[in-house]
Order: structure tokens, then C-alpha cells, then sequence
């Protein structure tokens, strides 16, 4: 259990300790999974999610886990908010929410955001007295369960140690990268070659398979043989082949993270020709009902469109 000693005075011999108190803002598949870590490491005292159908289910399993009815009521009974949200505008909106009741609190966003939005909800909480970080995740829901993501974080030096801290609850590595937004440009670069990367991967994988090669020599080459072989291949070929599109990470929130990555780099002005092919592919594939699935779906969209 994480928490603070503080002294009595005159009785330095008797500590009065203090729980440090986390809340989470999104029950999504990875935000629940972020909760469970946390509740397991015994910091976690409520959740809040817009569905409440999912927080009531978080309680059921965990019935000294609070749910709260808004965003202000979880603010008011933690000192910590971590929120995992899906995109800019669900993150504006409940930091909006949070402003009059972030004073003297910390908020750890999570979720995969703009930067530039990022850097100025940064400073809306910072006038209003608290302390805002972008720490994004890099990793699966299935590398959340056995604690392996690591947490990019960008936000004020001088509070990261007690962040470090809670995030090591539920990640493998946490790495404090710079100011306000720094987290997020490491994460888009980040997954700018991992979007790039799984549509090469269904292209090949659906090239090989229509030019007869079976299963398991498709499996061989991308596991075993190719110098493209990596982490990303042992989760991606399998659900490929096998049509397993249970999600680790949907397909829509890459479609949505490679559009933040042609914004921001419009403002860097950078060319980004690869990863604008690949987000109006997941475009495409999105428009083919696969947004919901795992991002491994993709390869569908090579599949449907192959003649004969």
C-alpha cells in the first residue's frame, strides 16, 4: 500500500499515516485494467465511468471500490485522478468538469490524446491549482494485465516521483520524458511505425495466403524467419490467421491516433506520407464495420477487396 508518514508533534514515535487515495475516470478495456491493478495494489478508492452499468460492475467485484456519480464527486474524495478516456473530446469535457474541484489535486491522464489539447488542459489545471500529466500507455490490454506497459509521462519534474510511484502499480516501466506533452509526441512516434507496421503485415499475410501458403508456414516466416519479427508479430499473426479479432487495442482508436499525427505534424510541418496511407486504410476498414474490433481486423480489408 502506498502511503505518506506524518509526525505528531513531540510524538515523532507515533506516525499518523495517510493513504494516498487514486480514482479512475474510464472503465474502457484498458482502464478497467489499469483499476484492477491499482485496487490490487490497495490505492484504489473509487471509479467513475460515463456508462454506469460498467463502474457497477467494477463494485460488484470489488464492493469497497466507491463508484461515483460524476467526475467532481470522485475529484472531491481523491487525491489522484487518473482518467483513460477515448479521444480529445471526452478528455475536454471531464477536465472541464474536474477545474473547479482540481485544486490541490492531480490529474494523470492517460489516455492517447493531442498534445497540443493536452498542453493546454495542462495549463487550465495548473491555474486552477492543480497538477496536470499526459502519461500515455505503450502497450495492450493484455500487457496492462500482467503489469508490461510502459508509461510515457510528460508533465512537472519536480511531482513526478509520487506519480512514478502510483503508475508502477500497474506498469512494468514508467519513464518521465520532459514538459507537458512530451509523454504524447513519444507515444504518436511510437505508434506512428506499430500503424505503419500491421498493415504491412495483413498485406503480406493475405499476399502469402492467397499465393497458397498454408497457416503454418505464414506463421513460421513472421515468427521465426523474417528480420521483421517482433513482439508485434507474436501478438498479431496468430489473431490474423485465426480471424480472432478480440480486442487488445481497437482498430478505430488507431484510425484516430494516426489523424492526431497528421495534425500535430501539419503544425511541425513534417511530412507524413506512410502514416497517411495507413489512416485512411483503417478509414476504410472502419467503414467496413471492423472499427470496434482489434486493429488486427485490418487484414479483412485486404481480404474483401482481393479479386477471386
Amino acid at each position: 500500500m502506498l502511503h505518506k508518514h506524518l509526525y505528531r508533534r513531540g510524538k515523532p514515535h507515533k506516525p499518523v499515516v495517510v493513504v494516498v487515495k487514486v480514482g479512475v475516470i474510464g472503465l474502457g478495456v484498458m482502464g478497467s485494467r489499469i483499476a484492477e491493478n491499482l485496487y490490487r495494489a490497495q490505492i484504489l478508492t473509487g471509479v467513475y465511468n460515463r456508462s454506469k452499468a460498467k463502474a457497477d460492475g467494477f463494485h460488484s467485484r470489488h464492493p469497497d471500490v466507491k463508484v461515483y456519480s460524476s467526475p467532481a464527486e470522485l475529484a472531491a474524495g481523491v487525491d489522484y485522478i487518473i482518467t483513460v478516456l477515448s479521444d480529445d473530446a471526452a478528455v475536454s469535457s471531464v477536465v472541464e468538469a474536474l477545474l473547479p474541484h482540481i485544486k490541490g489535486k492531480v490529474l494523470i491522464e492517460m489516455s492517447t490524446i493531442s498534445p497540443t489539447t493536452s498542453v493546454s488542459l495542462a495549463a487550465k489545471v495548473s491555474e486552477a491549482g492543480g497538477a496536470m500529466f499526459d502519461a500515455p500507455i505503450m502497450g495492450t490490454s493484455v500487457d496492462v494485465e500482467q503489469k508490461r506497459i510502459t508509461v510515457l509521462v510528460g508533465g512537472p519534474r519536480e511531482r513526478y516521483p509520487e506519480i512514478e510511484r502510483i503508475l508502477s502499480a500497474t506498469a512494468g516501466r514508467v519513464v518521465y520524458v520532459g514538459p507537458n506533452g512530451s509523454g504524447l509526441y513519444m507515444k504518436l512516434a511510437g505508434n506512428m511505425i506499430f500503424a505503419v507496421f500491421i498493415n504491412g503485415l495483413a498485406e503480406a499475410i493475405n499476399f502469402a495466403q492467397r499465393a497458397g501458403l498454408s497457416p503454418e508456414q505464414v506463421m513460421d516466416l513472421f515468427l521465426n524467419i523474417s528480420g521483421t519479427r517482433s513482439p508485434s508479430s507474436s501478438l498479431k499473426v496468430p489473431k490474423m490467421l485465426s480471424s480472432d479479432y478480440n480486442v487488445q487495442f481497437a482498430l478505430k482508436h488507431m484510425r484516430k491516433d494516426t489523424e492526431i499525427m497528421i495534425r500535430e505534424a501539419q503544425k511541425l510541418r513534417v511530412p507524413l506520407p506512410l502514416t497517411s496511407l495507413a489512416s485512411s486504410l483503417y478509414r476504410m476498414a472502419e467503414g467496413l464495420g471492423l472499427g470496434d474490433l482489434d486493429l488486427s481486423a485490418v487484414i479483412e480489408l485486404y481480404r474483401r477487396t482481393s479479386q477471386g
